[in-house]
């Protein structure tokens, strides 16, 4: 009788020692699954910019407006500066134009600046990350002309935020100037044509709801962005290029 209740205690210690081996590793499974969707939501919604989310913001009654473009990586392309072509590309892509064409190609076909102006072409060269003489940009007017050979596209210069909102409304996503990483001080250089800004980004609006904008952005992946936050850094210059 001894025996059968010491291998009966045995055996129960042995099933609590089961079980909680079985429980600890359920919790650190559980977190190292909710680890990885947590890294994964800091990677894709803007590289953990403080005001971005990859889920969409539920306002109470707000009306959503999302065009879903689609991400067009610049990196991948090694085209560190290239912003502007990759974001009116993705525009492009969610209008069902050059949709065989990827970022590569398209790049070879942009025109350059002979005098290094961004209003006249890009200037330096979108696939060199430090040129501290040049703007590493194509501007408005000279993207809406690119633009302009492949389908319809109109410089929105000096557009204000409810102008882009109603060009979204009317399904035509937008290529947007701002400053980098949104919370940014904007920092301005001196060039042989005008002043720019060096910490400058481009990116494609295609959606808003209230308080938030949709961003498809070729450097950190598609996101939500709280909407004082994009205006401010949009505000600076009101660049624009809608794609029609």
């Amino acid at each position: 009788m001894i025996n059968i209740l010491f291998v009966e205690i045995n055996y129960i210690g042995w099933l609590v020692d089961l079980l909680s081996y079985k429980k600890v590793t359920i919790i650190i499974g559980l977190i190292f699954v909710f680890g990885i969707i947590y890294i994964a939501n800091i990677i894709v919604s803007g590289n953990h910019i403080p005001g971005t989310y990859i889920s969409r913001p539920i306002e109470t009654n707000a009306k959503v407006v999302q065009l879903n473009a689609p991400y067009i990586s610049q990196q991948s392309d090694g085209a560190w500066n290239g912003c502007e072509a990759a974001s009116l590309l993705e525009g492009f892509h969610e209008k069902g134009i050059l949709s065989n064409t990827n970022l590569s190609d398209f790049l070879k076909q942009m025109p350059y600046s002979k005098n290094n102006n961004p209003n006249n072409g890009y200037a330096g060269s979108p696939y060199v990350k430090d040129q501290s003489n040049y703007s590493q940009s194509i501007y408005p007017k000279a993207l809406s002309n690119w633009g302009n050979l492949y389908h319809h596209v109109s410089d929105m210069t000096g557009a204000t935020a409810k102008d882009l909102q109603n060009q979204v409304s009317n399904g035509n996503p937008v290529v947007t100037y701002i400053v980098s990483h949104y919370n940014e001080t904007p920092e301005y250089q001196r060039y042989n044509w005008g002043t720019g800004i060096v910490n400058s980004h481009v990116v494609l609006m295609d959606g808003y709801e209230r308080g938030y904008y949709h961003i498809s952005d070729p450097n950190r992946g598609k996101y939500w962005v709280k909407a004082n936050l994009f205006e401010k850094a949009y505000n600076y210059k009101r660049y624009a290029v809608a794609i029609q």
